[in-house]
């Protein structure tokens, strides 16, 4: 299974990751694995500081840049590697960052055909927070990108165009600002979910889970 968990940058994907994780650990007795699709590649990881260290990159540029290092992970990310695999962002974060930069609504929404094609998702999660918070969450990293020292305004741009996705497409919204024994909690419930809502065939090819959203 793969599920994805969208949001800004400072939302609390990876907190929640981690929760997931430890979670499918407890119940299952293995580890899930969790992945940052771009980073998941040397080609990708090649990408993302080729962007990072582009200051006048073109919107459209930028958006094809981050959905191929998407694409190029597609095919070890459907591998065998874990029986769940947790993903921080995939064409989510493509649309709303796209949007906010400028990005043709045209290849957008091309590309979020492409990666949807390429990765089949069994379940999406948006983490949501103020701009403000995940603004005041980033300002204590040292290794913050251009992407991160934006500012709060910023911020809430990318975060409204993540409700308006999210909103269209049926996704969930989780809030970020939660304690981490609520997050904690919500997590077993998810797994507890995932776990009664899989199936798997006599030669374990996995089955589609009803309701995910893709």
């Amino acid at each position: 299974m793969i599920i994805c968990l969208e949001g800004i940058n400072g939302a609390g994907k990876t907190t929640l990751a981690a929760a997931i994780a430890d979670r499918w650990r407890a119940a299952e007795g293995r580890a899930a694995a969790m992945a940052e699709p771009v980073q998941r590649t040397e080609f990708g990881r090649r990408v993302r500081t080729a962007i990072m260290s582009t200051a006048d990159l073109d919107a459209d540029a930028e958006a094809l840049a981050f959905a191929s290092a998407r694409l190029h992970a597609a095919a070890l990310l459907r591998g065998p590697e874990a029986d769940l695999t947790i993903l921080e962002r995939w064409a989510g974060g493509v649309v709303a960052y796209g949007t906010v930069a400028g990005t043709s609504s045209v290849l957008l929404h091309a590309l979020e055909t492409v990666l949807a094609a390429a990765l089949p998702i069994d379940r999406t999660l948006l983490v949501d927070v103020p701009g403000a918070v995940a603004a005041r969450r980033l300002a204590t990293q040292a290794d913050a990108n251009r992407f991160e020292t934006n500012g709060a305004g910023y911020l809430e741009q990318v975060r409204r165009e993540y409700l308006g996705w999210a909103r269209t497409r049926q996704v969930s919204v989780i809030s970020g600002t939660d304690s981490r024994e609520r997050l904690d909690a919500w997590a077993g419930d998810l797994v507890d979910g995932l776990r009664s809502r899989t199936c798997l065939s006599i030669d374990g090819v996995r089955c589609t889970i009803p309701g995910g959203s893709r």
